[in-house]
């Protein structure tokens, strides 16, 4: 029968394999609630609390050649925007770009306003695209009287329930997810080669066969499996269902065509000296 070692190592496996997938849903659902929270905030909508400031990038339209071209207007006098002295190219498409510090005042009540982005020179701008212009350089401030308060707008499920990011939740499980399942790979490895010493052999795939199914395990010509050799075949329990007749025989892997309807991996098939 199959050693206390082999049961110790299949017990491990079920281990890691219970952290394996847990750690991989708490990933799944972390990006999840990323992504959607992202694509569910408009890209100009800027959350900030009273009193602090922050650093927003827009893009250039229109014929500017310095910041002096550049202008802001607000709908509170306690929002502004400080622009940077210099223009600059963006890191991927190359197009040219501002950066400012938005500064929201600490007396400023909690509640949403705007910023609107004035370019001097939109000559060379279509009319029936300037609307559009406008529309992507104006930009909404949702001000908030403290974290909690922002926090408990956020529209990320993790982030407001636990004020910690969803990202920081797939850092955290993602590596949990890579080393279980190396675990588990080593382990199974070990678990194969342990059960052939032993003349045990996990049934790893099923097919139909026009004579019932075609079962594949890890046992062959490297562990003395000889053509039309006879195995018992073992449910997940270990109890015996039938015999079986190998029929084709490779290095390490071997099948068998059983009449028996209901098999699947995880059975086991064993040498008849094994037993």
């Amino acid at each position: 029968m199959i050693s206390i070692d082999n049961n110790k190592l299949i017990n491990n496996r079920v281990i890691f394999g219970r952290i394996c997938v847990l750690a991989m849903i708490i990933t799944l659902i972390g990006i999840f609630d990323a992504l959607i929270s992202s694509y569910r905030k408009p890209a100009n909508h800027i959350d900030i609390i009273t009193g602090r400031s922050f650093e927003m990038v827009g893009k250039v339209y229109g014929n500017i050649k310095s910041v002096r071209d550049i202008s802001f207007s607000s709908d509170s006098s306690g929002v502004t925007l400080s622009f940077d002295d210099e223009l600059f190219s963006g890191y991927w498409l190359g197009e040219e770009m501002w950066r400012g510090n938005v500064k929201v005042d600490s007396s400023l009540p909690q509640g949403k306003y705007q910023i609107k982005i004035h370019f001097n020179d939109l000559t060379n701008i279509k009319p029936d695209d300037r609307v559009k212009v406008e529309k992507l350089s104006t930009y909404t401030v949702n001000v908030y009287s403290d974290a909690k308060a922002l926090r408990q707008s956020d529209l990320s499920f993790i982030k407001r329930f636990t004020a910690i990011s969803p990202w920081s939740i797939v850092i955290a499980f993602f590596p949990i997810v890579i080393i279980a399942g190396g675990l588990i790979f080593i382990i199974s490895g070990k678990i194969e080669t342990q059960m052939a010493e032993q003349g045990f052999a996990e049934i790893y795939r099923v097919i139909r066969h026009e004579k019932g199914l075609e079962i594949f395990f890890g046992l062959g010509k490297k562990h003395g499996v000889e053509p039309g050799e006879k195995m018992n075949l073992l449910n997940e329990s270990g109890l015996l269902v039938s015999e079986i007749v190998v029929e084709n025989i490779g290095g390490e892997n071997s099948s068998a065509v059983t009449d028996i309807s209901k098999i699947r991996p995880g059975y086991m098939v064993a040498r008849l000296e094994s037993v």
